[in-house]
């Protein structure tokens, strides 16, 4: 496929759709701030299953999306650095299995509180231990997600910084804002607390992205300089 200004507005489409997508698995996860080592957390994932079951599938979505973005950029970036195009696809790749993982430790809780909900044992402690496990693990996973997120976006506006697609003082956002998004998964990986204002600014930047691709998509000019050095370089 080649290089166009058309390619930009594809790239924002794309993003707004994992956006969407994983905004609103987001919105429906119902597992942030929970009291995960009480009876009362697994009875409120039976009551909630139907939405979780939903964020799961939308955030798997989302994810599988973002490795779509990655094949989409592939032969593009390739042009600029072969090997910072097959470092941002195996970071996507990476990433979305992560996710898999993550969900598939929700889809554990769905199962136990399905399993606490018919149980006629006196004792609960094996189940909110269970609970508590799942639900650790799950953020562990989570975090983790977020330090590669940091990293693949790092990749991507380096490109984007080096080829002039998109001004500059665009791709240098994104580039500081994915680094805050990876120190805000690293440090929180270590039982660190910390704002959730580390993690809106990215979405704030993502929908600066978006808007940007979709109204004015690559820069035409630099398209063509992309392409005269893809020519020296593999010539």
């Amino acid at each position: 496929m080649a290089l166009t200004k058309k390619s930009g507005r594809i790239l924002g489409f794309l993003f707004l759709l994992t956006v969407l997508a994983g905004a609103t698995g987001t919105a429906f996860r119902g597992l942030g701030g929970a009291e995960a080592n009480s009876t009362a957390f697994l009875v409120e994932i039976m009551q909630h299953m139907g939405q979780m079951k939903l964020a799961i599938s939308l955030d798997i979505l989302a994810s599988a999306i973002g490795v779509g973005i990655a094949i989409f950029l592939y032969a593009f970036i390739k042009k600029y650095d072969k090997r910072l195009a097959n470092a941002y696809l195996a970071i996507a790749s990476i990433n979305f299995t992560i996710i898999v993982v993550s969900n598939i430790i929700h889809v554990g809780l769905l199962s136990l509180s399905e399993d606490f909900a018919v149980t006629t044992s006196a004792t609960t402690d094996h189940f909110t231990t269970l609970a508590k496990m799942l639900y650790d693990a799950y953020y562990w996973t989570h975090f983790l997600m977020l330090m590669l997120y940091g990293i693949g976006g790092s990749v991507l506006y380096y490109f984007l910084f080096k080829t002039k697609l998109i001004p500059r003082w665009l791709s240098i956002w994104g580039i500081l804002a994915s680094i805050v998004v990876f120190f805000g998964g690293a440090l929180q990986l270590a039982d660190i607390k910390v704002s959730g204002l580390l993690f809106v600014q990215n979405g704030i930047y993502v929908l600066t992205f978006i808007a940007w691709l979709l109204i004015k998509g690559f820069n035409p000019m630099y398209i063509k300089e992309l392409e005269v050095y893809a020519k020296d370089v593999y010539n």
